[in-house]
């Protein structure tokens, strides 16, 4: 256990008025603060009713007390906690007493140092740190559930399975390189090792991605002409007047960004800037910026006006602004057509689920279909079994790991004299970046570390 000088409190209860507020306080002085505080000797994980004091011995609140004596507390150190009664000023009132006591080396913590004190006493690992602040701040009922498993550890068994097959390929290595005399026969085994290894960390890609998307929010898209609906199409999505709506073609110049929840996915929609030739330099940002959220997109819908296009020509208007635009990618991209303002047009539409989508916001006909073709194409991802909740910065990783992997890979066919020691070498480079995942060797990398936890809030 590391022992850290300074004694740190704060209140882990949300700011304002409510039934309870808890004060955490954690660190060498915490028994002392305590004694001073409810003048008496707290017998471990025992609660009690008792009066809380000031450093006159005047009488602030009554309220319960528990000690968590160190190691065996959330921080690995000695930690009060003091359950007040939930008014704001008394939370405040008591936390300016302890102050006031003087005690060397007592704050306020900082946001998510009791969380960082427990990763650097080995109480948890980072990936589990991580997850308890994506506990709170979880949005839905996916990313909550994602953020549990991570928190029970499931993330990190996985690494450390991935790191402990990585030590065995290296002891395997390092004990026939002295003794085997068929090179190809070794060559072959640590290929189908390697070949595993490559496997399994494709597969944690694979799911780290689904998990961040699940997190983040799905990206979609609404593009097409100016003046075909999109802004109409965003309001009835996000049951709101999100977007501006006029006859003025060209009234939306720059990405209106709403995030909505259907069927308990969490969705970016985006409005854009209508595509079309123009000398406007504003517009023409608007769209520059349209093609940017294209790419990043996995849904788009592509809108049009049913008065000016048929069923047959929208593909080919679409083609024409999209598919065949060099500056996009659509590649594993979903695509809905629509076709808005059939109310012009008097067509009669059967509501059948089809690649092309008649609708009229305006008369809210076809509606219906139109959310059941999202809710179709949102099925695969409601029903991909993910088993952990991933950072960006773990997908950074192990997409470097993937490509080590690689390297190796490369080694093995190339058939150098020194390939062994090669292999080896980036062995220990794809064991110490997978280390970096559950927070092994950063320990002393306070930029890491800093940016990680001050995403937390104060008193976690």
């Amino acid at each position: 256990m590391k022992n850290f000088k300074e004694t740190i409190l704060a209140q882990s209860t949300p700011p304002g008025n409510g039934g309870i507020g808890i004060i955490r306080i954690s660190g060498s002085k915490s028994v002392k603060i305590s004694k001073k505080i409810i003048g008496k000797k707290l017998k471990p994980r025992y609660a009690e009713y008792l009066p809380f004091k000031d450093k006159n011995k005047n009488i602030i609140d009554y309220g319960i007390v528990i000690f968590y004596k160190k190691p065996k507390s959330f921080t690995g150190e000695d930690i009060i906690e003091l359950h007040s009664h939930g008014g704001q000023k008394i939370i405040q009132f008591i936390i300016k007493s302890i102050i006031n006591l003087n005690y060397k080396n007592v704050r306020i913590a900082n946001p998510g140092e009791f969380t960082e004190r427990a990763f650097l006493n080995n109480k948890i690992d980072l990936i589990q740190a991580e997850s308890i602040n994506e506990l709170i701040n979880s949005n839905s009922e996916k990313s909550l559930k994602l953020a549990i498993k991570s928190f029970l550890g499931n993330l990190s068994k996985i690494i450390k399975y991935s790191i402990n097959n990585i030590n065995n390929l290296i002891t395997y290595i390092e004990t026939e390189i002295n003794f085997s005399k068929k090179i190809k026969n070794l060559n072959f085994k640590i290929n189908k090792k390697i070949n595993l290894i490559y496997k399994h960390l494709k597969y944690i890609y694979k799911e780290s991605k689904q998990s961040l998307e699940k997190k983040n929010g799905i990206i979609i898209s609404i593009i097409g002409e100016p003046n075909v609906g999109k802004s109409s199409l965003m309001n009835f999505l996000t049951k709101k007047d999100t977007s501006i709506i006029t006859n003025i073609p060209g009234t939306t110049r720059d990405i209106i960004k709403e995030y909505i929840n259907i069927n308990n996915i969490n969705l970016e929609i985006n409005d854009t800037t209508g595509i079309h030739k123009t000398n406007n330099k504003i517009e023409n940002i608007g769209i520059k910026k349209t093609f940017k959220i294209i790419n990043k997109s996995k849904l788009i819908i592509f809108m049009d006006d049913a008065s000016k296009t048929s069923e047959k020509k929208i593909y080919k208007k679409y083609n024409k602004l999209i598919k065949n635009n060099t500056k996009i990618n659509i590649k594993k991209k979903k695509i809905i057509f629509i076709r808005n303002k059939i109310d012009l047009t008097k067509e009669k539409i059967k509501g059948k689920i089809t690649n092309i989508i008649n609708i009229s916001i305006k008369k809210k006909i076809g509606l219906h279909t139109f959310i059941k073709k999202i809710k179709n194409i949102l099925k695969k991802y409601n029903n991909s079994k993910n088993n952990f909740l991933s950072q960006e910065r773990h997908l950074i990783i192990i997409k470097k790991t993937i490509k080590n992997i690689k390297n190796i890979i490369k080694i093995i066919s190339i058939n150098k004299s020194n390939y062994l020691d090669l292999i080896t070498n980036e062995l220990i480079i794809i064991k110490n970046q997978l280390n970096q995942i559950l927070g092994k060797n950063i320990h002393n990398s306070e930029i890491i570390l800093n940016k990680i936890f001050s995403t937390f809030c104060i008193g976690k």
